[in-house]
């Protein structure tokens, strides 16, 4: 039987490390679908099992739930995940800016702003809740793993967490190596259907990203592969960066197989360069097919 912390309510110390992963997207119902994707793209790399995936899955969704109910007041905001990934722990934080909650330690059954605290208990490993009225809630989740090392690139994991993201509805940052294709290939895939692509382009939008996570490293400014993705109607505009000058000519010509054109201009209807400041963007129109 596993041993569960005592969840408490404090003033929020920042993780010292950038996480593996960070996305920001609107507090919406249905965006929570989209995070659980993510994840399983975590948990696949790491080989913790589908158990394993239920518990982090329903302890995340519960805590992004609570964000989309009761965070706002009604109105739309933004809901930020965290996914660090240590030695012998995993290790999310959903974040908000909404209203926050009451700095007082709850007693066990009840429930924050909605949020059932003994669910999450019976999911983790360990849960603090922290904020306050008016600062947001940090929901931080910690699971036990094994093996968290082999899925962590050898570059610098300094603090980061706060970097700017592309712009975009949806925000997606993920360290390059093993996590990235099977992380944004779940995202866009979702995305995607959502936008009514056929089954064909569904799975040329899988490809794009995996062009993008084999070929970004090659030119990305730090070691965090950044998307930011708008979806206008049938189509998903896909923002790359921050890549170095030149860096998007190169992601995209790095992409071709043999005598065939890169697969960024192929399976793409669209393709510029967008500036942000002192680096570039590389900005990709996909399209239902």
């Amino acid at each position: 039987m596993r041993t569960l912390a005592t969840p408490r309510m404090e003033q929020d110390t920042k993780t010292s490390a950038e996480p593996e992963l960070r996305f920001v997207l609107p507090s919406r119902a249905e965006n929570v679908a989209l995070v659980r994707r993510a994840l399983s793209g975590v948990v696949d790399v790491l080989e913790l099992g589908e158990a394993r995936l239920l518990d982090i899955n329903a302890a995340v969704s519960e805590a992004c739930n609570n964000v989309v109910v009761h965070a706002y007041e009604g109105t739309e905001g933004a809901m930020d995940i965290y996914v660090w990934i240590q030695p012998t722990e995993l290790e999310v934080i959903v974040s908000d800016h909404g209203v926050g909650i009451r700095p007082n330690v709850p007693e066990p059954g009840l429930e924050v702003q909605g949020l059932g605290l003994s669910l999450i208990q019976a999911l983790t490993d360990r849960v603090e809740f922290l904020g306050g009225m008016g600062e947001g809630t940090r929901v931080r989740m910690r699971f036990a793993v094994d093996g968290g090392p082999e899925a962590l690139p050898n570059g610098d994991r300094g603090d980061g967490a706060d970097t700017p993201l592309p712009p975009g509805e949806l925000s997606i940052a993920v360290s390059s190596g093993p996590l990235a294709a099977p992380v944004l290939g779940r995202v866009i895939a979702m995305l995607a259907a959502r936008a009514e692509f056929s089954l064909e382009g569904i799975s040329e939008a899988e490809l794009v990203t995996d062009a993008v996570a084999a070929h970004a490293p090659r030119a990305i400014v730090g070691n965090r592969i950044q998307l930011g993705i708008d979806r206008p109607d049938g189509q998903l505009v896909v923002r790359v960066g921050p890549l170095a000058e030149g860096g998007a000519t190169r992601v995209i010509q790095a992409s071709a197989l043999d005598d065939l054109p890169p697969v960024l201009e192929r399976l793409t209807e669209h393709r510029r360069v967008e500036s942000s400041g002192d680096v570039e963007l590389l900005c990709l129109v996909l399209g239902a097919r």
